[in-house]
């Protein structure tokens, strides 16, 4: 055998063993990928929440005749949220809970919740068959002027 031949067969056995390297690997790196991506997407999620909360209660808190309903803080909300969450499928329509005094005067707080259940691509479905997709909540609490 010479020294060509056999630089060949250890070659060969070289390929070899970074193509089982790699099917090792592979389900892990896609695995960690999609959390990366699925993590990404909740904290992007969480923040369109908050400004939607943030949204809706000042617009509902501000002085104006006649005061903004239950109904229309709730369209708010809902209107901001429907452009901006991300999803790997169609969103959600987010609950949107609004809770204002009868008295909407000084120091009376409205208070709005924005709730949001995420769905996920690959950990997101691991998640729905255990049914426990984690839900996404916001609250905003302001004082009426």
């Amino acid at each position: 055998m010479t020294v060509a031949s056999t630089l060949k067969i250890q070659a060969n056995a070289q390929r070899g063993a970074s193509a089982v390297e790699m099917a090792l690997l592979l389900p892990l790196l896609v695995l960690m990928l999609d959390g990366v991506l699925e993590f990404g997407l909740i904290l992007h999620n969480q923040s369109v929440l908050t400004s939607a909360a943030n949204v809706a209660a000042r617009a509902g808190i501000v002085q104006a005749s006649p005061r903004l309903s239950n109904a229309q803080i709730t369209t708010i909300a809902t209107n901001y949220c429907s452009d901006r969450l991300m999803s790997w499928g169609p969103p959600d329509i987010p609950i949107v809970t609004v809770d204002q005094a009868a008295n909407s005067s000084y120091p009376y707080p409205l208070q709005v919740t924005v709730r949001y259940t995420v769905k996920g691509l690959f950990l997101g479905g691991l998640l729905a068959a255990f049914q426990s997709n984690p839900v996404l909540s916001a609250t905003t609490v302001m004082y009426n002027e």
